[in-house]
């Protein structure tokens, strides 16, 4: 069993809305924790904060999902909990 480094707790701020700007309030409030845990090494959330609106093909919700999927695999490598 995997002993963690540290936990983060941000699936409270996920939203169930798809509309961009639901997507971007989550977005800016997981990477207001994800800045204020300190992660070594750090974590870039720059991104988090500039959600494009999207288009025919791909949804503001298509981006953060991908970002999020990148926050996974990134606090697994460094054995973070996301909770």
């Amino acid at each position: 069993m995997a002993k963690w480094r540290k936990i983060i707790k941000i699936k409270h701020l996920f939203t169930e809305k798809e509309d961009y700007e639901n997507v971007q309030k989550s977005m800016n409030e997981i990477a207001d924790v994800i800045d204020a845990s300190n992660l070594i090494p750090p974590f870039s959330t720059k991104k988090f904060r500039k959600i494009p609106r999207g288009d025919d093909y791909f949804r503001p919700v298509d981006y953060a999902n991908k970002l999020l999927s990148a926050l996974y695999n990134y606090a697994d490598k460094y054995r973070i909990w996301i909770d």
